[in-house]
């Protein structure tokens, strides 16, 4: 028991040595309950594992118990920052924290045949940057969450092969703001005599179909082929615009001078004259098919290797539009659609006697967004997780706590800092960092009866 400690804290601290230089956060979630993070989602192959069953219905076979569920809650903490190298000014985002939870059930109704249900949320990403922030005028807050409930259904063809389907419904949640700048008109003439910047936010929602596919084969005792696909989330979401907060500031025509006399009042009247619309509503989010082989190499020790294909299908709605007497004020463009790209992960689990098991995983995946195409709200860089957790059998069940490491590769760009005059808005080439980092927490208690 000792060797078994001492080698799953030592395979820890290599994980976590390997993944920090390369560490991103990342739009999707490994899993939303605790042995599932603690794993880093690698767990498409982990039979006697109603958790693994919410990646893969085809394992619900393969529990011990003839049935049995799970509840977890936790909290997703995210945070980044950009640093503008010409000032070396630092800016913050707000709006951090997001709660989570997730919802397991199985139960079998024949040897061939086992019944589930799983709540779980595959994607969340939130955060608010401060209102001088250089970026805001590409975008300053985004608020994403998708809710997927899925029914699940799994049979063994024969000992050791069992497919499995999950279909259901997901909820998808969206908001984002944007900061324009408005020509504010003389009080003779229909020509800009200075500018107002204003923020405008969109925001809805979307239930749409999803499902899962999955198959497990045993190649042997000790060795399990597991494969699943998980379908993209598409919807075309009814967003409703508006108008946040005050104005944040006046400026000139040339949009860094102060703004010339008389320019707030008539500022206050064009915005009571003026109307916010919501831009294009689709919101689409990428589909994952994962390969995963696990071993079990002592009857304490069993470990896991996942590789997979991450689809492009990865579209954000259009930011708000502001409608005045002088015309439309729009973002300078949109936000960066997704591409397709592979991730690998690893995962180890140990029991420590009937009482305590002890989990760790990492999981590495590439570029999501084009390099050139860099922004703060959605990231997109390489992105890698380090995740710990363990397990203890109380009350007639077992006690989860799980916990996952996120951090942003640092992204330099010069396609972001700029003014925004009375002849819109221009890059001015000043190189931007943006960093970030975040955490991922849940516990939990299964019962199997």
């Amino acid at each position: 028991m000792a060797h078994a400690v001492r080698g799953f804290f030592s395979a820890g601290l290599l994980l976590g040595a390997g993944a920090l230089p390369v560490a991103a956060q990342s739009l999707a979630l490994p899993a939303a309950d605790p042995v599932g993070i603690s794993r880093s989602g690698v767990q498409v192959a982990y039979g006697y594992s109603l958790e693994a069953a919410a990646t893969n219905p085809a394992l619900l076979v393969s529990l011990r118990e003839k049935s049995g569920a799970y509840l977890s809650v936790g909290l997703e903490m995210a945070s980044s920052q950009q640093s503008l190298e010409s000032s070396q000014n630092g800016f913050f985002s707000s709006d951090r924290n997001r709660s989570i939870g997730a919802f397991g059930l199985a139960l079998r109704q024949s040897p061939t045949l086992t019944l589930g249900l799983k709540l779980d949320e595959p994607f969340l990403r939130h955060g608010r940057l401060p209102g001088d922030a250089p970026t805001r005028y590409l975008g300053d807050s985004i608020d994403l969450s998708a809710r997927r409930l899925e029914g699940q259904a799994a049979w063994a063809l024969n000992p050791t092969l069992s497919v499995g389907v999950g279909l259901g419904v997901a909820r998808l949640s969206y908001g984002s703001s944007t900061v324009v700048r408005l020509g504010v008109p003389n009080t003779t003439t229909s020509l800009t005599d200075g500018l107002v910047e204003q923020r405008i936010g969109e925001n809805g929602n979307k239930v749409v179909p999803s499902y899962s596919l999955g198959v497990r084969w045993a190649i042997s005792p000790r060795w399990t082929l597991g494969f699943v696909h998980q379908s993209g989330l598409k919807g075309d979401l009814d967003l409703k615009a508006h108008f946040q907060d005050a104005p944040l500031g006046y400026y000139a025509n040339d949009g860094l001078s102060l703004a010339p006399l008389g320019t707030v009042p008539r500022a206050t009247a064009l915005l009571a004259a003026s109307t916010a619309s919501a831009g294009n509503g689709t919101l689409e989010l990428p589909s994952r098919t994962t390969v995963g082989m696990r071993h079990r190499t002592h009857p304490m020790v069993t470990w896991e290797a996942d590789l997979s294909w991450t689809s492009g299908g990865l579209r954000m709605p259009g930011f708000a539009t502001a409608r005045t007497s002088l015309g439309t004020a729009t973002a300078p463009s949109p936000l960066p659609q997704g591409k397709g790209h592979l991730g690998a992960g690893a995962s180890t689990e140990i029991e420590l006697g009937k009482l305590w098991t002890l989990r760790a995983g990492i999981f590495l995946d590439q570029r999501s967004i084009e390099s050139s195409r860099t922004e703060p709200l959605l990231g997109g860089s390489r992105t890698a997780g380090f995740s710990v957790g363990a397990g203890y059998r109380v009350f007639g069940g077992e006690l989860n706590l799980g916990y996952q490491y996120r951090q942003s590769e640092d992204q330099d760009s010069r396609q972001l800092d700029g003014v925004w005059s009375s002849t819109g808005f221009r890059n001015v080439g000043t190189r931007l960092r943006v960093e970030g980092m975040g955490h991922l927490v849940a516990l939990g208690f299964k019962k199997t009866f």
